[in-house]
């Protein structure tokens, strides 16, 4: 199945360079399978800024935001980890450190307090995940078996959590890299089987579909830098974005070292282990630490905050062409206009050790709602809620957005559209810039 076609994304253009497909970095092509699983809301890829290290973790968040009504720049989805976590907060790793780069500012997906942090907290992605007013939870690697069980039970929990309807991020091994648990975030796609999509048992012909956010940049079957702008957007014809990966189950399961292989495939998973490793991070922000593992890390969204229940489903597209300093940004073919230009800091390959924010932010950044789930004749309230910062330490950056009674807490809200329902869906747009935070809540005219 060509690419384009897996992801149904529109067919803006060819990819830079003929062929453009995950056969150029690896040579596999994913087996067909009778049937698939997908998340509630298609995910579509994001490109991702490099600079520090990545922000991998950040725009699979913001993905998941999107495909919940809200928008945030990869900048704000670092700071509403609440600071404290982070470079740029009241901490100052970057200026007490002489530049030395923060692995600790990521937005990683370990759980504080549970023997893999080191001595200082540096990852709490549930944390990060509530504050943006999102519902999630992580997997429990704690009770992990250590070896292929371990690995069978982590890629069964992937696939419950996708048959749920939630979007999975998943943290996976590269190609020559040398993180010890894992070195990037992937964001899943779907899951293809030949058994009941209802099944989450873990089988080894299962195929996992994933977005890896254009980390590999390909000129030729060459890695590339990752520029601002995608590979393959407008006039650029050279290089190769592919954005989308598949293997199956059994062929993800590897150690670090059998991952760093010349033959091994572009990505892998780490098969878990209880014996004693070390890590980059959760020391003073780039010292090694001792840490039992290693272990298999992932998060899955469900939907907004909204314990009861109240809200209507809600997705959010970028849905028109952004402007950089008065330059039109291209679309890519596959990503559309899901990236920000321009890159934050000063180095494709993550040699900035700064959270500031990039020296332009897009204007003309028209977001699109669609509210689905809607009954005709029946009264809604489309709730808007915007910001320009986010401010805070810890469970005090979280966003001023409602979780119940939305309609009681009609006040916090920057706008609301009361609208009866012609059919089973509705659309707004508003025109914003990206460094605005925005979110949408929609609910019965009924509901407290």
């Amino acid at each position: 199945m060509a690419l384009i076609e897996l992801l149904s994304a529109p067919s803006h253009a060819h990819a830079a360079e003929p062929g453009c497909g995950q056969q150029l970095v690896d040579g596999t092509t994913p087996p067909p399978t009778s049937s698939y699983i997908y998340p509630r809301q298609p995910l579509q890829p994001f490109y991702q800024w490099e600079n520090n290290y990545g922000y991998c973790g950040e725009v699979s968040m913001i993905e998941a935001g999107l495909n919940n009504g809200q928008w945030m720049s990869q900048f704000n989805a670092r700071l509403i980890c609440g600071a404290g976590l982070s470079q740029s907060g009241p901490t100052g790793a970057c200026a007490a450190h002489h530049g030395q780069v923060d692995y600790n500012a990521q937005l990683l997906i370990e759980d504080p307090g549970t023997g893999v942090t080191g001595p200082n907290t540096y990852a709490d992605a549930a944390m990060c995940l509530s504050n943006s007013r999102l519902s999630a939870t992580t997997y429990d690697y704690s009770a992990q078996t250590p070896g292929m069980a371990g690995y069978e039970e982590y890629m069964s929990w992937v696939k419950k959590e996708a048959i749920a309807g939630h979007q999975v991020t998943m943290a996976i091994l590269m190609k020559g890299s040398g993180g010890s648990q894992y070195d990037h975030e992937a964001a899943v796609i779907k899951i293809g089987t030949n058994h009941s999509p209802a099944d989450p048992t873990y089988y080894p012909d299962d195929v996992l579909y994933f977005d890896d956010h254009g980390v590999y940049t390909l000129s030729g079957d060459k890695f590339t830098s990752n520029p601002a702008i995608p590979p393959g957007a407008g006039s650029d014809s050279t290089g190769c974005t592919p954005y989308v990966f598949g293997y199956t189950f059994a062929s993800l399961a590897n150690t670090r070292s059998g991952a760093n292989t010349k033959t091994a495939q572009a990505y892998s998973i780490i098969i878990p282990d209880d014996r004693t490793i070390r890590t980059y991070t959760g020391a003073s922000g780039y010292d090694t630490v001792p840490i039992a593992g290693p272990h298999n890390y992932g998060f899955s969204v469900a939907g907004p905050a909204d314990p009861l229940s109240e809200t209507l489903p809600a997705a959010l597209i970028i849905a028109e062409p952004t402007v950089t300093k008065g330059v039109v940004n291209p679309v890519d073919p596959v990503a559309g206009y899901d990236y920000e230009n321009p890159m934050i800091g000063t180095s494709n390959w993550g040699r900035s050790c700064t959270n500031r924010p990039p020296d332009a932010w897009m204007t003309n950044f028209v977001l699109q709602v669609t509210v689905s789930g809607l009954t005709a004749g029946v009264s809604y309230n489309l709730y808007e809620y915007e910001f320009s910062a986010i401010k805070g330490v810890g469970s005090a950056a979280a966003l001023a957005v409602p979780v119940e009674n939305f309609n009681a807490n009609a006040d916090l809200a920057t706008h609301v559209t009361a609208f009866t329902a012609t059919g089973s869906t509705y659309q707004e747009g508003i025109t914003t810039a990206s460094d605005k935070i925005v979110v949408f809540r929609c609910v019965p005219a009924t509901a407290p």
